[in-house]
């Protein structure tokens, strides 16, 4: 068990700070929480395999999703979305993967239409998300149909997928966020949801334009409304705050999140499922129950099949999250190594939480002294403080000239040219061949 750290009177005691945990204690005050309404458990329904396909240039094979399908399943994913039932190639995947069983439940996308649910229920789909735009404009001038005419599709649709296949049915309305009526918005879901078989309604900030109170706002107003009914959150990044709006629409009543690995997505992508699942755990204290140590590996695995690396400043999967040049933080980072503290001084959580390594220090423009001794040490090396300074000089000076980190190669190869070439004293008073 992790002893208690004190500094100066100070403690560090609470659901904040344990084993691969120090967030913050604000996070879990009862006065926030009080203005909160968590639920017990969110779950994580990834579209990866269909919004996330409908990346620009994005096109992933059907052994492909089927591969990504199952690894998401091993970290506990709990509902996937592998596609639509009206292309063929989606069909096939829809079909195996209800074949093999497995934990995560198959809940393809279904247009508001006919033939999308008769291939849906051909495919023995255990679910659906039955999905269309309710903004009345997008209604009128898109589809050319009036909001009565799409709730009788909506309640006939759901109402057949129940009697013929017993299927989970969610309803998402998209574009819900631009419209300008709140009564039509209560008006729409109250009429599918009174004279429908839905077992869950689905809001959509389609192009991320709600700031975060805003949805909170509006998740409010429908936990109002329909006490009752499960809500979804599917949201894009367009605006940077499709986190901050799922985490915010969570502690407002959201029980289930539509998210994509590694952000992939229309524009600028969904909300990415590493970022929705660790947040979730480490900020609300809000189960998911996925593995966050699977989280890395299933990233790179999308990020390889996709053809799209994530950024390297990504939250949670990005390149260079545990990347450290600094001189400041290094120095910080040594002195805490011997405290009961460790690396979680520096860090939002240690790297193997979410199956990663690290952290890794990299000499560059930011170095200083003290990751200089720290090399000299596990080396076995020793030099005065003038070679040390000259070291630091030099790996500044190149590092400017390449405009990046160096290499390991050439870094060492500094220490050798100022301690000396050939050979160098090592602490134990022998010589080391360099």
């Amino acid at each position: 068990m992790m002893a208690t750290p004190e500094a100066f009177g100070v403690t560090l005691d609470g659901p904040y700070f344990g084993p691969g945990r120090w967030v913050s204690p604000l996070n879990y005050l009862p006065e926030v929480r009080a203005q909160m309404r968590f639920p017990p458990r969110v779950t994580v329904h990834d579209v990866t395999l269909r919004d996330g396909e409908q990346t620009a240039r994005v096109a992933f094979t059907v052994d492909e999703k089927l591969f990504l399908a199952q690894e998401m399943d091993k970290i506990g994913i709990p509902s996937i979305e592998p596609g639509l039932p009206a292309t063929e190639e989606d069909r096939e995947v829809i079909r195996t993967l209800v074949q093999m069983k497995l934990r995560a439940r198959v809940t393809p996308l279904v247009r508001v239409r006919e033939d999308d649910l008769e291939a849906a229920l051909a495919c023995g789909a255990p679910g659906m998300v039955l999905e269309f735009g309710i903004n009345p404009f997008l209604i009128k001038y898109a589809y050319n149909m009036t909001p009565e005419q799409l709730v009788e599709k909506v309640v006939a649709l759901s109402r057949r997928a129940k009697d013929e296949g017993g299927m989970y049915v969610e309803f998402m309305g998209w574009d819900t966020f631009r419209i300008p009526s709140l009564d039509y918005v209560k008006r729409f879901f109250g009429e599918i949801l009174e004279r429908g078989a839905i077992d869950r309604i689905t809001v959509s900030d389609t192009f991320g334009m709600a700031h975060p109170l805003a949805m909170r706002f509006l998740i409010t107003r429908l936990r109002e409304w329909f006490p009752d009914t499960p809500l979804g959150l599917h949201i894009h990044n367009d605006y940077g705050q499709a986190t901050a709006s799922a985490l915010m629409a969570i502690a407002s009543g959201v029980d289930e999140v539509h998210c994509s690995v590694n952000g992939l997505g229309e524009r600028a992508g969904n909300v990415a499922t590493e970022e929705v699942i660790v947040a979730c755990e480490h900020l609300l204290g809000v189960p998911t129950g996925v593995r966050l140590e699977g989280l890395y590996r299933l990233s790179q695995m999308v990020a390889e099949i996709s053809k799209i690396r994530p950024a390297s400043n990504k939250p949670i999967v990005g390149s260079g999250l545990f990347e450290v040049e600094s001189g400041i933080v290094i120095h910080i980072l040594r002195q805490f190594r011997a405290t009961p503290l460790g690396e979680l001084a520096l860090f939002p959580y240690p790297p193997e939480l979410v199956g990663r390594e690290g952290p890794t220090l990299v000499a560059g423009r930011g170095t200083g002294r003290n990751y200089v001794e720290m090399t000299l040490e596990e080396l076995g090396l020793e030099a005065t403080t003038a070679q040390a300074e000259e070291i630091v000089r030099r790996v500044k000076s190149v590092a400017l000239r390449l405009k990046n980190a160096l290499p390991a190669a050439v870094y060492h190869g500094i220490i050798r040219e100022v301690l000396g070439a050939g050979t160098t004293a090592s602490r134990d008073g022998t010589s080391a061949s360099r």
